[in-house]
């Protein structure tokens, strides 16, 4: 089985399961059905159900449930028939219900969502999952001490019937045209792994109930049918590829290990009755090459672009000295009009008078001057602090501007 597999799903079948679908969903629902023609007759009708799922799963964030109008619009026309009359058979039923009486907004059942995903898998394996999941949960309800011996009888005569049921399903089969084989394959591809998790529950069973021995090995006896109706189908199957040549239901997997593991021999007889053309003469490498460099197109020269002329710039360094010299022009003439032609003055009354912020204007200017060894000035700041209050210069250091000696000698 693992190395011929040819259970997994045929997208060439795909467009033929709804009809199948169908048969299978309304044999699921006959337990619990009123009517005969309780499950609708068009597949495309789950759609609704659907698209609502998916409504209230995107934006019902607050779980204060959605309104009709919300529905019909996140909806549209997912599918046949009205939006109106499928709503009606959702509420009927129990999947919305409204959150309070009377009130216009409606909330998801959660057991729709169960319903949902469990049609899903039914779809995909054809209820074969189910087995493997409740082996699944009887061996981990018996690890973990949660089933007794008579939870135990209970699911070991379940999970015998349904495989006696699918076995005999599987032999059925034997006589069926091939198309039908394999329309029903993707339905039966777990039959090794059910095969083996039957036989781990019996292991376990025997060790923690042996008085439940006989009911485990009447359940590895259907298992051993039900795997062995599968390897009967995948042999006919591949009867059938080996007949017709048909090897579309292989898979790629199956073609690396035929080509890794099976001899020469073997993979030359797929091609016994194949005709090939002559070979061509063959050529050497350096015939090869020298042909290439013989019809090799020229490559394409391009001349590099000619330097842009940039027009000369001008220097840098001596427009940003031509910027101090203006500046400190400016200085020296600034403060002999504050010095009024004397040598020595204080400036604390105008500066004071400048206001703000012309007095820090100002005061800025003057240490600036000080401060250049070309202007010949020198500040002299007091350590006195002066308060006026209804002054716009509140406090006030008194300054006062005097001319360098060397200036002073040369007057």
């Amino acid at each position: 089985m693992g190395e011929f597999d040819l259970f997994s799903p045929d997208p060439e079948w795909e467009s033929e399961s709804d009809a199948a679908f169908l048969e299978r969903l309304q044999a699921f629902v006959a337990p619990v059905a009123r009517q005969s023609d309780a499950v609708v007759k068009d597949p495309d009708m789950l759609k609704w159900s659907q698209a609502v799922y998916e409504a209230f799963g995107d934006l019902d964030d607050t779980g204060e449930g959605l309104t009709a109008a919300e529905l019909e619009a996140a909806c549209g026309e997912a599918g046949p028939g009205s939006f109106d009359s499928r709503i009606n058979v959702f509420k009927a039923l129990g999947l919305l219900r409204q959150t309070k009486p009377h009130h216009h907004r409606l909330i998801f059942n959660p057991t729709g969502v169960a319903a949902l995903l469990l049609f899903d898998r039914l779809r995909r394996d054809d209820g074969v999952q189910e087995i493997l999941l409740l082996l699944d949960q009887t061996t981990k309800g018996i690890e973990d001490g949660l089933l007794g011996p008579d939870d135990v009888t209970a699911r070991l005569a379940m999970l015998r019937r349904a495989l006696a049921i699918n076995a005999g399903e599987l032999a059925r089969l034997r006589t069926r045209p091939v198309d039908e084989l394999l329309a029903q394959r993707r339905n039966h591809r777990a039959a090794d792994r059910l095969l083996s998790d039957a036989r781990a529950l019996v292991e376990l069973v025997e060790t923690r109930f042996p008085q439940l021995s006989a009911a485990g090995g009447q359940l590895i006896t259907q298992a051993l049918r039900y795997s062995a109706a599968a390897n009967e189908l995948v042999d006919r199957l591949l009867r059938q590829v080996l007949a017709e040549r048909d090897f579309s239901m292989l898979l790629p997997e199956q073609y690396r290990t035929a080509a890794l593991y099976s001899d020469t021999d073997a993979l030359a007889a797929v091609f016994a009755g194949t005709v090939f053309d002559k070979p061509t003469v063959a050529l050497s490498p350096e015939q090869i090459l020298v042909t290439l460099e013989q019809h090799r197109p020229r490559e394409v020269r391009q001349r590099p672009p000619r330097p842009v002329d940039l027009p000369a710039a001008e220097d840098p360094v001596e427009r940003a000295r031509q910027r101090r010299e203006a500046l400190r022009r400016r200085r020296r003439a600034a403060a002999q009009l504050h010095l009024k032609g004397q040598f020595d003055i204080d400036l604390t009354a105008e500066i004071q008078a400048a206001g703000w912020p012309g007095a820090a204007r100002l005061v800025a200017d003057l240490l600036a001057a000080a401060a250049d060894p070309e202007v010949p000035v020198t500040v002299t700041l007091a350590m006195t602090l002066l308060v006026d209050g209804k002054s716009e210069v509140t406090y006030t250091t008194p300054v006062r501007l005097s001319c360098a000696e060397k200036d002073h000698r040369d007057g």
